[in-house]
């Protein structure tokens, strides 16, 4: 039953006689900044939730997702064997095109750079952040991570960008190393074609 209405609503789609499919003249004047979250690492030996950033530039997109080291915030203090606590990082970043389907629907086949690293947090160090505003000081401790092994890897995948109004588009992307989802806002004016009925 599923698979009949899917294919019902995808021909009803097709049919349409205002559908303008592969109109890469959608990808015009389109400067969207995004931030996304998810899953990254999957495949490596350490894997995590992590937050990342994405930029598409007309139909050129990139993204970076990262996470940890976990410990490098924690508020401990130690001295000894016990101050080495066991810790690692995950990452990828990749690059590819926004194909536009419709011009409220795009895909995109995404390469990139996977990176895994593990090591330990090493709570005997204090080090500080500071930031500054009109009427405040705001510091931040962390302490030193120690990479102890790392391992890089290719990484693919693609994505899917679904833009319901004209200055805003939602997107999921899974690689190979990641799986995540975000939303972007357009910066750009671009030749926006409005959405088929």
């Amino acid at each position: 039953m599923k698979k009949s209405l899917l294919i019902a609503a995808l021909m009803a789609v097709a049919m349409s006689a205002s559908a303008q499919w592969f109109d890469f003249s959608n990808n015009k004047g389109h400067f969207d900044l995004g931030f996304h979250l998810g899953q990254v690492g999957i495949g490596c030996p350490y894997t995590s939730l992590g937050f990342g950033a994405s930029l598409n530039v007309y139909g050129v997109y990139v993204d970076f997702i990262s996470a940890g080291p976990e410990y490098k915030y924690d508020n401990h203090i130690e001295t000894g064997p016990e101050a080495k606590v066991p810790d690692a990082t995950t990452m990828t970043a990749s690059i590819g095109y926004q194909i536009p389907v419709l011009s409220w629907l795009r895909i995109m086949p995404l390469i990139g750079f996977s990176r895994t690293t593990k090591g330990y947090t090493d709570f005997s160090t204090i080090n500080a952040e500071t930031t500054s505003g009109e009427n405040y000081v705001d510091v931040q401790l962390y302490h030193d991570y120690i990479t102890e092994h790392s391992w890089n890897s290719f990484n693919f995948g693609g994505g899917l960008v679904i833009q319901p109004v004209k200055w805003v588009s939602i997107y999921g992307v899974y690689t190979t190393h990641s799986i995540y989802g975000g939303i972007s806002v357009s910066f750009g004016s671009f030749n926006w074609k409005e959405m088929d009925d």
